[in-house]
């Protein structure tokens, strides 16, 4: 009789144990990676953050309350952000300094990896973890296609969810055996177009009478989006004509007469398009270029002396 009882709390016991290991899953959720409008004119590193959301499902009764996730990112890096050949270079991390690459077990790098426990009440328990991207800096030359902002992308599809629930010890990501497939997403950037711009004064040499032409030349840089279509006007200054344009006497009591240019031969004057003047146009590169401002003092009766000046306003369109 003794025998037959044991033997039947046995078989009881057997019947509250877990009876397939498909009972109990993890499955992944992540979000789009999205680095927002990138300037790569601007030469600084862009970060971004994303989320996996993860949910793992436990029997009603189990003897291995807690699981091991590990997320697994494949590939190579650097990874790339692409639209067509055009490549924008960033790659992923576990942390927010970026520091540590999100990784694989199969190639030998470090996964995401969390512990969940089954929670006392329900038996599914849920968490998020966050990645994070950073776009690497000193990028100038990535450009725009059709003069407009452009999305670059690359979708993740090597990517892949292990896991192990266990009681006590949690196993390491390397040896767990239990695979819940892929879990891909996209990653994207928007180029934009850009430009930023700097100047250097034009400085007339000091004369006593101004009977022949004063000569002088400034520098406009220029450093706009690659692909990027530009034009840079130069204002009228203070005499409010960009075809007759005047230096003013500090404290007043006179004026001398000057012009800016876009040529050499001060053949076409530079201005805002309008009263015959012309504008500086060209393409971007990524790259810094410097613009020469040819300046002109005309001959002209020469007026008291003094220092004469004038403030013209550079402006760059794109």
């Amino acid at each position: 009789m003794r025998r037959l009882v044991l033997l039947l709390a046995l078989c009881a016991l057997l019947g509250v144990l877990p009876q397939r290991a498909s009972a109990q899953t993890c499955t992944a959720s992540p979000s789009a990676l999205s680095f927002g409008n990138v300037s790569p004119i601007g030469l600084n590193a862009v970060a971004a953050t994303g989320t996996v959301g993860i949910s793992c499902t436990w029997p009603a009764i189990t003897l291995t309350p807690s699981v091991q996730v590990c997320l697994n990112m494949g590939g190579t890096t650097p990874r790339a952000l692409t639209i067509g050949a055009n490549q924008l270079q960033y790659n992923l991390y576990q942390d927010a300094a970026h520091s540590l690459p999100w990784g694989s077990t199969t190639l030998g790098t470090t996964p995401i990896s969390v512990i969940l426990n089954k929670p006392v009440t329900g038996n599914t328990a849920t968490t998020s973890v966050n990645f994070y991207g950073q776009i690497t800096a000193n990028q100038p030359t990535v450009p725009t296609t059709g003069n407009a902002s452009t999305t670059y992308s690359q979708t993740l599809s090597q990517t892949s969810l292990n896991y192990g629930f266990f009681l006590l010890l949690a196993p390491g990501c390397a040896a767990l055996t239990t695979s819940a497939g892929s879990f891909g997403f996209t990653a994207s950037a928007t180029v934009v177009n850009n430009c930023l711009i700097s100047a250097t004064n034009v400085a007339f040499t000091s004369t006593g009478v101004l009977s022949s032409a004063l000569n002088a030349s400034g520098a406009i840089t220029a450093r706009c989006t690659n692909g990027d279509a530009y034009q840079i006007a130069l204002s009228s200054g203070l005499s409010g004509s960009v075809a007759a344009r005047q230096m003013q006497r500090a404290g007043g009591g006179g004026a001398v007469n000057y012009q800016l240019y876009t040529d050499a031969a001060h053949t076409s004057a530079w201005g805002d398009g309008t009263a015959g003047t012309t504008m500086a146009t060209g393409t971007g590169s990524g790259n810094a270029v410097s613009i020469t401002v040819y300046g002109r003092v005309p001959a002209q009766t020469t007026p008291m002396p003094g220092n004469y000046s004038d403030t013209i306003t550079a402006t760059i369109s794109f």
